[in-house]
């Protein structure tokens, strides 16, 4: 039982809540977004290096409060500062402070300057924000009336917008609403309402029940268009008008690829944390980084994006009041019979099928290990 534990924190109540939406933006306002986008980032690369200059210096660290008295001053001599909204200056130091903090923590590498090449191009606005369904727009400190497909309404504070510009040159605004709902109470841990699932490569998802889902391996069936389009882009002329045309074009490809995958991991983990019966789902606690190291194996198992259907599949787990533990990684499953208890020493990966030399049992490996997860549950 010390190999079991949740897969995160489900009795935090969290009512918060965040809805994506595409904007179209006017000449003008596209102009003054891309004045935050840069603005923000200045900030955000400039209290970076005080940060690093000030601790190689001193041994100390600047704080926080430290270097929002710094940026007043600088924007006394830089005018174009005062151009944007002060409060996503801000939100740029807030963010860095988390950087450090996670880096600090272990969960992250050092902070690295932002780039204005990037593809992605992001600010945020933390007051001042409103929605209005009525006229479809969205109204931002120095932004008003941003025109927005409010394709899905909400109720409750908004707290923070941030506006997105993505690599194919789509914008987009990332509402974070408040809405006071208080995710339930977790049910009852009950071994008749317990399912054990197992990921994999061929078969995306395998329960305890039989059911397999097919991995769709969005990205392979890409490939050959994606490879196509990036031989144009390297021939291109660097610095040209036909070069950029390019480079969005290969961008747009990898949206439909991300945008494919988001769709479909949400259908399945929507059956598994809405439509299933069961209030309890075990999971195995894969180590994806040190499986990503298999140079013959990782663009697949990146494909398959294990990590981030774990990640949505708990927190619709937590929305629904349902269970998702995970089980220890070293805990025997797929050569441990479910039915008699056996072990078998050694088991070759292509191995998918094998009999039981005790109780004769015919074995589905990846069926068996999501049956050995319910067991440990």
């Amino acid at each position: 039982m010390e190999n079991i534990e949740p897969f995160s924190d489900s009795s935090v109540k969290n009512s918060m809540r965040a809805y994506k939406y595409r904007i179209y933006p006017n000449t003008e306002q596209k102009a003054l977004i891309a004045k935050h986008f840069g603005c923000s980032r200045h900030i955000y690369n400039w209290a970076l290096s005080e940060k690093d200059k000030h601790y190689k210096e001193t041994g100390k660290s600047l704080s926080k409060r430290q270097l929002q008295d710094s940026m007043a001053e600088k924007r006394t001599d830089k005018e174009w500062l005062t151009e944007v909204n002060s409060q996503s200056l801000l939100a740029s130091l807030a963010h860095l402070d988390i950087a450090f903090s996670n880096f600090f923590q272990g969960r992250t590498k050092f902070p690295k300057f932002k780039s204005k090449y990037s593809g992605w191009q992001a600010f945020q606005s933390p007051q001042h924000v409103t929605v209005d369904f009525e006229q479809n727009n969205i109204n931002l400190p120095k932004l008003k009336g941003i025109k927005a497909k409010l394709h899905r309404p909400f109720t409750g504070k908004v707290k923070t917008v941030t506006v997105k510009r993505c690599p194919s040159g789509k914008y987009y605004a990332s509402v974070l609403v408040d809405n006071g709902v208080v995710n339930p109470v977790p049910a009852t841990i009950e071994p008749e309402n317990t399912i054990g699932i197992d990921v994999g490569l061929t078969e995306f998802l395998i329960d305890s029940e039989g059911n397999k889902t097919k991995n769709p391996r969005i990205l392979k069936s890409s490939l050959e268009r994606l490879g196509a389009e990036q031989k144009k882009f390297a021939r291109n002329k660097k610095g040209s008008g036909n070069r950029a045309k390019q480079k969005r074009k290969v961008s747009k490809i990898h949206e439909i690829v991300a945008n494919r995958r988001h769709d479909f991991i949400h259908q399945v983990t929507a059956k598994l944390a809405v439509k299933n019966h069961a209030t309890t789902i075990a999971v195995e606690n894969l180590n994806i980084k040190g499986m990503i190291r298999n140079r013959k194996l990782s663009r697949a198992i990146q494909e398959a994006s294990w990590g981030m259907f774990l990640r949505v599949l708990d927190y619709k787990c937590r929305w629904n009041g349902k269970n998702i533990i995970q089980i220890g990684r070293f805990q025997p499953s797929s050569k441990l019979c479910n039915c008699c208890g056996y072990k078998a020493e050694s088991m070759a990966l292509s191995i998918r099928e094998w009999d039981c030399p005790v109780c004769k049992s015919h074995n589905d490996r990846d069926i068996n290990a999501a049956h050995c997860y319910t067991l440990s549950a």
